[in-house]
This record gives C-alpha cells, structure tokens and sequence, in this order.
C-alpha cells in the first residue's frame, strides 16, 4: 500500500510540535515496514508535488494537534492551497461537485491539552460534543474529494498531552493502530 504521512503541526507558542513529530516517526518506522510511505511538513511543501502525492497515495494519515477546537491554521491552509479545483474536485454541468480522489482513504491522528472529561456530556464549555464532532469539516473536505474515512484505521484523539505519564501509553495505542495497517 502506498501511505502519505501529512504532519500538521504548525508552530505555536503553546506547543512545541516534538509530540507530533515523534508520532509520525514512529508511524514511518513501522509503516515502512510493509508499505511504501512518503512524508510531507505542512510547514514547507509544493501544491504541485503534493498532488502527485496524493495521486499515488491509497491512504494519507494527518498528523496535528488540535488548537482552539480545530485543526491547526498551517494544516488548513495545506489543504486550501493543495485541494485545488481541477485536480482534487470539480463541478459537473449542473454545478454538482466531482469528487477527482476516489478510492482514496484517510485517518487522523490529533493530541490534545485537554482531558478527555472535557468532552463528556453534561460538560458545560462543549455540551457534549466530541473531537469527532468537531473535525466533521475535515471529513467533509475529505469527503469531497472522493477521499473516505479509512475502515482499517481507527482514528486515533490523545488527550492531556502535557502530563507525561501518557506518553507511553500514547505510543502503544498508536502501534497498535499501525500493526493493523501492516497486517493487511
């Protein structure tokens, strides 16, 4: 299988991107294994050379933290910039969109500050919304473009990233995500 790994880090005062960038090495390390897997920095590419990325690509893994209920500004702006009409979409002679990536998948892998109780219902700052829901305009971008949610890959939400204790445990889910990918 051919695997594009997108690290969505962009820089923040906040965040010093070391967590993010260590689970994409792991997920090269252990992806390269079994498949071929090219990477991209969302904080240095080509829209051009990406779109002959995700061209040969059969699964793309975003990697980001998730700043202010959202992906981060440089993750998104990869998108606008690459997503471009003609290539990734286009509109039929009803003006209904054309999806120009299918067969394509995708997952995400996002570290959070928070703890998980933040998104449990009856919470009152997200009432119940989860990080699922809140990326719903990622999946549907994917969605646009004739890129799904990938089926063997079960999108991995870290959370109290800053307390150290988790780190471990964080980089043995995400194994155990990978070695699924690698047993196929």
């Amino acid at each position: 299988m051919h695997i594009l790994l997108i690290n969505g880090y962009t820089p923040h005062p906040d965040a010093g991107g070391k967590l993010t960038e260590t689970l994409v090495e792991i997920s090269r390390e252990q992806l390269s294994k079994h498949h071929e897997v090219k990477l991209t920095e969302v904080t240095n590419y080509d829209a051009d050379e990406e779109y002959t990325k995700f061209r040969w690509a059969d699964l793309v893994l975003l990697y980001f933290p998730l700043y202010w209920y959202a992906v981060p500004w440089g993750l998104k702006r990869y998108i606008d910039d690459v997503f471009a009409l003609h290539r990734f979409y286009d509109s039929d002679e009803n003006g209904q969109p054309v999806a120009l990536m299918p067969g394509k998948k995708f997952g995400y892998v996002t570290t959070l500050a928070a703890v998980q109780e933040t998104y449990a219902l009856g919470n009152p700052l997200t009432k119940g919304l989860t990080v699922a829901d809140l990326l719903k305009p990622l999946e549907v971008t994917f969605r646009y473009v004739g890129i799904e949610p990938a089926s063997q890959f079960h999108n991995c939400v870290f959370y109290d990233v800053y307390n150290p204790s988790v780190i471990p445990p964080i980089k043995q889910t995400l194994l155990t995500e990978l070695s699924k990918l690698n047993s196929k």
